[in-house]
């Protein structure tokens, strides 16, 4: 028997969604090398600093750095010393300049991966409404289009589900790669410069003191990456606190971090605010994160116009700025882990509705979410 228009289409939907995961398990396993690579050039970098501090005392002619206890070498003795460290060092260049090539191959790899990754994503949602078009064909008559064409359209749960679930993934690699980068090679590199220490505090006082400059400023910025981690994260949101004092903080630290812009505010919660569900509270400011960073980022804008308000009870923001304006088709043409992606499927998941539009100037973005139930 023939195969009917929609199995065909399946068989290509499986056939697209085993290209994404074959492309998307490299991408994951390529992001994994090159932080692994980086890493290596990390470690080979403090020990190229390890070797220069040592030469540094081999070449060094006073005798104020030697102990009074130290037996009188000979200058041939230290420049056979300062020969060997320089080999040393010059093996290690050669190395850290090999994984840096390997390291450059690998990106250009990513990039290319991303665009098919995209493409095949883009793919996958083209063809799911083509599937579900030919399912209706194939199981509607003539009789009943009339009852079909009343009722509501499916949702594509499915097509969602994969974007949340791929987002999801991307996210963890993302984070992931935050830690071992910001956090983790930053330990290592405080564990080196902490034996380098406390050999400097035997013979170079001076060394010794930038070394622990060096290992003050290392710690600040762990402080700092972790900060940044929690914000990611959602870690640093008070949910217990009333939705106002919540969007009330989140506007007076965007004008603190952007003062060239001028952003006006209009939260209303009625009469008697109501309690909102920590999951709405977090992703509520979770996605004016993703809307008002792509403001600064990207659009440019002087001045814009924030509004909340509760009413029958739904949830109604508009975000209006005065920017470059939101291009046409930006679902299509920015990658499938973008933020603006990722607000689509918050808002999805709260059964709610977005719209963003361009207008003259800028862009306006309206999002609605039933708490009712």
């Amino acid at each position: 028997m023939e195969n009917t228009q929609s199995e065909k289409l399946k068989l290509i939907e499986r056939t697209n969604t085993e290209m994404l995961d074959y492309f998307n398990d490299i991408f994951v396993n390529d992001l994994e090398d090159i932080q692994a690579l980086k890493t290596q050039i990390f470690e080979i970098d403090i020990k190229i600093d390890e070797l220069e501090k040592t030469k540094d005392i081999y070449a060094y002619k006073s005798s104020s750095r030697k102990s009074v206890f130290s037996p009188i070498v000979g200058d041939d003795i230290d420049l056979e010393r300062g020969k060997i460290i320089d080999d040393q060092i010059s093996d290690l260049m050669d190395v850290r300049e090999s994984l840096s090539s390997k390291i450059r191959t690998l990106e250009i790899s990513l990039n290319s991966l991303k665009r098919r990754i995209s493409m095949l994503t883009d793919a996958k949602a083209a063809i799911s409404d083509f599937v579900i078009s030919a399912e209706e064909n194939d199981n509607i008559s003539v009789d009943d289009a009339f009852e079909f064409l009343e009722e509501e359209k499916p949702d594509k749960i499915s097509t969602h589900g994969y974007n949340i679930l791929m987002q999801d993934a991307f996210d963890r690699t993302y984070l992931s790669t935050l830690i071992d980068r910001n956090i983790k090679d930053n330990i290592n590199g405080i564990n080196h410069k902490l034996e380098i220490l406390s050999y400097l505090l035997n013979t170079d006082v001076g060394r010794a003191k930038m070394t622990l400059q060096e290992i003050l400023k290392s710690s600040k910025q762990i402080s700092y990456s972790i900060q940044d981690i929690q914000t990611k994260l959602n870690c640093d949101i008070d949910y217990n606190m009333p939705i106002t004092t919540l969007l009330e903080d989140y506007i007076m630290e965007q004008r603190e971090h952007h003062p060239e812009c001028l952003i006006n505010s209009d939260i209303d919660c009625g009469d008697t605010e109501p309690s909102l569900h920590p999951v709405i509270s977090i992703n509520i400011i979770k996605l004016l994160g993703i809307f008002f960073d792509n403001i600064f980022k990207h659009a440019n804008a002087t001045k814009v116009d924030f509004s909340f308000y509760i009413r029958n009870g739904s949830i109604n923001v508009s975000i209006l700025d005065n920017g470059t304006g939101i291009k046409p088709g930006y679902l299509t043409t920015s990658p499938w882990y973008s933020n603006l992606h990722k607000a689509h499927e918050i808002i999805y998941l709260l059964d709610g509705k977005l719209d963003i539009n361009r207008t003259d100037p800028g862009t306006k973005i309206i999002f609605n979410i039933d708490i009712s139930k």
